[in-house]
């Protein structure tokens, strides 16, 4: 297998069945305080299994379609919701995204460029293990985010200089709080998984200017996106 085999991801059945939950809630099948169905006969009318279907409920959740209540069970708490809120940019230690982007770019840009002049058949099987597992249309977001910890620091290892990977090792904490954040955004799990197959493939390619350009691209990416978010919550909306 290589990593072009998975140059297109596949849409999460997680994502299709949150699609169409919402579009019940919308068209006010599911009104307004009413609770939802079971998870397993959800999951059944959806089509999919129940993991897909826990999925797809936290991310209505994230959305503002729909509230937990711890032994009760899930109801509607909103058929339009507007933006949640802000995202929260900061990290532990007293860090921010803006702090972790910065350092990302230079040192994930630098490793993959190396990477791909020295990456061993060793590595590229480790990165196709991890791209294949993360391609599964029924991974979690917390699987994701385990995997693509696991990707990254794999790409710092095929540098071959020690010290980069003790200093990509040195930003797992923030990395992982800030993945555990991101991911929840509507389409980013598949938009980091093609980048990560774009990555790569230019590893495999042994061209370390398509590779580090794409791994700088990658996170300059989400950084825009996160932009994008903050301004949109930040701009008056129309009322009723």
């Amino acid at each position: 297998m290589t990593t072009s085999d998975r140059r297109v991801p596949r849409r999460k059945l997680s994502d299709t069945a949150a699609d169409q939950l919402s579009a019940r809630i919308e068209a006010g099948e599911y009104p307004v305080g009413s609770k939802l169905p079971a998870e397993k006969d959800l999951a059944q009318l959806f089509g999919v299994g129940r993991s897909s279907m826990r999925e797809a409920v936290r991310t209505l959740e994230a959305a503002g379609y729909l509230e937990s209540t711890h032994g009760v069970g899930v109801f509607v708490r909103n058929d339009k919701p507007q933006n949640v809120g802000p995202l929260d940019l900061t990290l532990g230690g007293g860090y921010t995204m803006s702090d972790l982007f910065e350092v990302r770019i230079a040192l994930e840009g630098m490793a993959a460029e190396l990477a791909a002049t020295r990456l061993t058949d060793h590595h590229r099987e480790l990165l196709v293990t991890f791209l294949t597992a993360a391609g599964d249309p029924e991974v979690t977001h917390d699987e994701f985010v385990r995997l693509d910890g696991k990707f990254h620091r794999q790409v710092a290892e095929a540098s071959g200089n020690p010290l980069l990977l003790v200093m990509w090792e040195t930003l797992g904490i923030q990395f992982e709080e800030y993945s555990l954040k991101v991911i929840q955004m509507p389409g980013r799990l598949d938009r980091a998984h093609a980048d990560h197959v774009g990555i790569a493939d230019a590893l495999t390619q042994g061209d370390p200017a398509l590779a580090g350009d794409r791994a700088r691209e990658h996170v300059r990416t989400v950084q825009s996106e996160l932009r994008r978010a903050a301004d949109d919550a930040a701009r008056p909306r129309a009322t009723d």
